[in-house]
């Protein structure tokens, strides 16, 4: 066997990170909570971060970076503390630590040395200092022990992007020029503190200030639909980024679904995602035939049972495939379009296709009836060995592809129920 090293390390500089390996390898945590541990701990010891800079470094949503934070704090890396100011009780932060903190010593204050800290209220969302200095030590978790190198130092002057060569600074006035003339019309905004949001808008980004502007309009229809009574503050609007829940207008305009061929990728990538989904059609009991043929032991109630699942679970699936059989196609969403990209093409009567079969079978999916094409799409394979194995890999891999889409689609039924 090569002796030779499988794991090739660049030229350390200052620009890394020292994090202890039980981060990685703690299994209490999902691999997105171990994303958010580490990459809380690579920054400095006061570096201030909101939940909206998680959503955008982890392109993820909203439920999803608070299910993440909700781990680390149940797992002990995180607790939540209340700050005080001027002896009123101020914003409730997250303190991010670098090994899991016991019940018995999270209540004791001194022993609190975060290196992370997430604003939980419309306080001001700058990278600011904690109130509290942290303990010196030598940080292992610090990813720049050259503080002008860091994000947070950008923060302080002003602005978090350095100006590219042949580009002039921007003009502090007309950074706030802009702000007043966003807010001067936010509902509620005459009796709100100033300085929050006024802080809260230069820590942005000028992109994520043209991004606020822009969608801001449409931020606010959005709320107006969904019915909510009271409007963010501007300081929570700047600091969780809550535009990004309002789509690009380009993306806005573009249509949410489309008519899909038969057996094509993108129909096959929403078949697929639909079945992943638990079922959601009316399951009959047995009729007196049936349950005739149960009592005399010529079948038994769990396959009974199991065909009327498989026949009325998913009657979207039902009605995709009852329409390919005459050549029809189906409206699917394109949310699954650059999904269903890495779906490849399976010859009809080979092993390949007999596989994906039994393992309908297996999940009590229905599968097309009737003479299939060709070539059908199917999640691709990876690697090489026993295929029903593989097939089985395969949908789990495309399971998490579109974790945040049947998260989506789940919630959505919850409403319509």
């Amino acid at each position: 066997m090569s002796q030779e090293a499988t794991i090739r390390r660049g030229v350390r500089n200052a620009r890394y990170a020292a994090i202890p390996n039980h981060v990685f390898e703690d299994a209490r945590l999902s691999m997105e909570a171990r994303w958010l541990l580490s990459y809380l701990l690579s920054k400095p010891d006061n570096w201030t971060v909101v939940i909206g800079d998680i959503i955008k470094k982890g392109n993820c949503g909203r439920d999803k970076a608070r299910k993440m934070i909700a781990e680390l704090v149940d797992i002990g890396y995180a607790e939540r503390e209340q700050q005080r100011e001027d002896g009123k009780f101020g914003a409730s932060v997250l303190v991010i630590f670098d090994e899991p903190r016991c019940a018995t010593a999270a209540e004791n204050a001194a022993e609190a040395s975060g290196v992370a800290i997430l604003p939980q209220t419309d306080l001001p969302a700058t990278a600011l200092p904690a109130p509290v200095s942290p303990a010196p030590v030598k940080s292992a978790h610090s990813n720049n022990s050259d503080s002008a190198n860091t994000d947070y130092q950008n923060l302080r002057e002003g602005g978090r992007d350095a100006p590219e060569d042949g580009q002039e600074p921007e003009d502090p006035r007309k950074i706030d020029a802009a702000f007043w003339a966003l807010v001067k019309d936010w509902p509620g905004f005459a009796g709100m503190p100033k300085e929050p949001a006024r802080k809260g808008w230069f820590a942005l980004t000028a992109d994520e200030r043209r991004e606020a502007s822009e969608r801001f309009a449409r931020w606010l229809q959005l709320l107006k639909a969904q019915k909510k009574s009271h409007t963010p503050a501007p300081s929570t609007y700047f600091g969780e980024k809550l535009w990004m829940d309002v789509p690009a207008q380009d993306e806005a305009a573009k249509p949410a679904n489309a008519m899909a061929a038969p057996f094509g990728k993108l129909w096959s990538a929403t078949r697929i995602a639909e079945l992943l989904l638990p079922p959601s059609g009316i399951v009959a009991p047995p009729t007196k035939f049936e349950q005739m043929q149960i009592d005399a032991g010529q079948v038994s109630l769990a396959d009974v049972m199991a065909e009327k699942r498989m026949r009325a679970g998913w009657p979207s699936v039902n009605s995709m495939q009852e329409r390919a059989r005459s050549a029809q196609g189906s409206m699917c969403p394109l949310a699954l379009e650059e999904a269903g990209q890495g779906f490849q093409a399976v010859k009809r009567d080979g092993d390949l296709l007999a596989a994906w079969q039994r393992e309908h079978k297996r999940r009590g999916w229905p599968f097309p009836e009737g003479r299939l094409p060709e070539w059908v799409y199917f999640p691709a394979l990876e690697g090489e060995g026993d295929l029903d194995f593989l097939v089985a890999e395969a949908v789990e891999r495309y399971r998490e592809r579109i974790f945040d889409y049947l998260a989506n689609r789940s919630k959505g039924d919850d409403h319509a129920a």
